[in-house]
């Protein structure tokens, strides 16, 4: 069902239903859609299973950092914050670790990357969702991050579209259409906060000013309109956000905000979709 959620065109549907709705994206893309939430992706008993298993680093997953001030942590390396020299660094050698290990995470059920890929393809008429392509044949980038949002935690607004000034997409953006999109799936909710509050502000072009790596607020947002989406474990939002500027509202209680993120391009052939952590 599309529903007006403030400013923003919202389609709300469950997992299974997501084949019935393969023009969502292009809606997206072409601005008559802001954005989807997919309810039951996994089933509860699932992610308290894999929430478990993150709590106790099971598997042993890469963990970096967001900047201190955020008070959070990714399994996985986020590319924003990744050093341009993806190959002299391994990048390319942590994400083939990376997927073997998010696979392990949920099994016996669906690995992510097929359970949320297949669902991301149903919504854009089939065209597959995958990690690009690295710079050798055979690698691929992280297809998502893991991110633990302490009490505290928060991400200051931005539109992620100012990824292409970041120096580490040096090789992925001749690979993509500037457009870019995300998507953020729910493990857990916090106790209060930790909602992700998109704001009545699109940005058209880029703008290397919302650039924001120390918190401090890159736009004033005071007196802007804004929707506020807290997530139930199992679902998952899609946005439209290199467009409309977005944050994540600070964490309140002891308990973490588990989600994982991706950010999405199309292919400039136009035979997939790229997605990235």
């Amino acid at each position: 069902m599309s529903t007006a959620t403030g400013f923003l065109r919202v389609l709300e549907i469950d997992a299974q239903d997501a084949a019935g709705h393969g023009d969502a994206f292009e809606r997206m893309r072409g601005g008559k859609l802001d954005g989807v939430i997919v309810r039951d992706v996994y089933p509860p008993d699932v992610l308290a299973r894999v929430v478990q298993r993150l709590e106790r680093h099971d598997p042993p997953f890469l963990e970096t950092s967001f900047p201190a001030p955020f008070k959070s942590s990714f399994y996985g390396r986020n590319l924003n914050l990744t050093h341009p020299d993806l190959s002299g660094r391994g990048y390319f050698a942590e994400a083939a670790r990376f997927h073997e290990q998010l696979d392990a995470l949920f099994r016996p059920s669906p690995g992510l990357v097929a359970r949320v890929g297949v669902i991301l393809a149903e919504l854009d008429a089939g065209r597959p969702f995958l990690a690009p392509p690295g710079l050798e044949p055979g690698q691929r980038y992280m297809f998502t991050t893991l991110r633990a949002q302490r009490e505290g935690g928060f991400i200051p607004p931005h539109c992620d579209n100012e990824h292409a000034f970041r120096p580490a997409y040096a090789h992925l953006l001749p690979l993509i259409d500037r457009h870019l999109m995300s998507f953020v799936l729910a493990f857990t909710m916090a106790a209060a906060g930790g909602a992700l509050e998109v704001f009545d502000l699109r940005f058209e072009s880029l703008a290397p000013r919302l650039m924001n790596d120390d918190g401090a607020a890159p736009i004033d947002t005071a007196g802007v309109a804004s929707v506020r989406f807290r997530l139930p474990p199992g679902a998952m939002i899609v946005l439209d956000s290199g467009r409309y500027l977005h944050r994540v509202t600070p964490v309140i209680g002891p308990h973490k905000r588990w989600t994982a993120c991706s950010f999405m391009a199309r292919s400039r052939t136009r035979d997939a979709t790229y997605c990235w952590g």
